[in-house]
């Protein structure tokens, strides 16, 4: 169990970068970042997909459809919306939004058929305290956030943010169920086959999007060519396949019902990093916030892990 936790940290570490991506290139538009940001992800697994062609045979036409759906709305469509939400509404309160997913994915997943399954009265308390500690910890950030935008734009950016936020609680669900129900793939080739997936969709409509500014005689990689670049690279490989690819090592090791809770990470990377950008020292608030988050998580994954060894006990009596 352990080692899935690491993996699920360290992917949320590279995915907490893609939240300061659109602050470093603001004149992108929203679709052209995560399009060309997938555009690349799906290219890298072109390429490694090679290395993997002996499990190809045992993935039917099905699999490469969900594959699809799960990388281009889960992922694509999801992070186009994340980064309209970021811009009009600050870092803050997406990060807010995301904070929901854990609560949702629990609450969707923790039935019977869904691998472990704990009692909703050992559930909830660890639950509520992530929550608490993620509010406790953006107090500051987003009351400054909301302070100093228009009111259209802010609840205009909420409503983006939002709809991330149900594309990215729908993804892990169905994204770890069928890696339980396919024990023989392995994570990391499921993951390259959802990136070769959705490269023609995602290239093709990031051609489209930059067609305007080729038709206004700008260049195809937009105003600062060489920074897009650079971040398009970090973006669409270390944060895209190889997050990726440490999310789904993750959620072929731990419950749907627990994998879910680890995007609370996600959360505290994206501030972390943000105030690094800034430059800007932690308010106490947000000090606090993370010691009572990572209580929750803590006694969550107690719980897990004691209902595992109950769960180990059973089968061997």
């Amino acid at each position: 169990m352990w080692l899935g936790v690491f993996y699920g940290v360290a992917g949320c570490a590279l995915w907490g970068l893609i939240y300061i991506i659109p602050l470093l290139l603001p004149s992108y538009d929203p679709i052209s970042l995560a399009m060309s940001r997938f555009a690349v992800f799906g290219a890298a697994s072109l390429v490694m997909i090679y290395c993997f062609r002996r499990y190809l045979g045992q993935l039917t036409l099905r699999d490469w459809l969900w594959a699809f759906c799960l990388s281009f709305f889960g992922n694509a469509v999801y992070y186009a919306f994340l980064t309209q939400g970021i811009r009009m509404a600050g870092v803050p309160t997406s990060g807010m939004l995301m904070a929901l997913i854990p609560l949702n994915v629990a609450l969707l997943s923790n039935r019977a058929g869904n691998g472990i399954v704990l009692p909703w009265k050992k559930l909830i308390p660890p639950l509520l305290l992530i929550l608490l500690g993620l509010w406790v910890g953006n107090i500051e950030e987003f009351s400054m956030v909301r302070d100093s935008m228009s009111a259209s734009d802010y609840w205009i950016g909420f409503t983006f943010s939002f709809i991330s936020m149900l594309l990215w609680t729908w993804f892990p669900i169905k994204n770890g169920q069928w890696l339980i129900r396919h024990p023989k793939v392995p994570p990391v080739v499921w993951t390259t086959v959802q990136g070769a997936s959705i490269f023609p969709a995602t290239l093709l409509i990031f051609l489209v999007m930059s067609a305007e500014r080729i038709e206004a005689g700008e260049s195809l990689l937009g105003p600062t060519p060489g920074l897009f670049i650079f971040l398009l690279l970090v973006a669409g490989i270390a944060c895209g396949w190889g997050g990726m690819a440490l999310w789904n090592l993750m959620s072929a090791r731990l419950p749907v019902a627990l994998s879910g809770q680890m995007i609370v990470f996600e959360t505290i990377f994206s501030v972390i990093y943000t105030l690094i950008y800034r430059k800007q020292a932690p308010d106490w608030t947000l000090v606090l916030g993370l010691i009572i988050l990572l209580v929750g998580v803590s006694l969550s994954l107690k719980c897990f892990r004691d209902a595992e060894a109950e769960h180990k006990a059973k089968i061997r009596s």
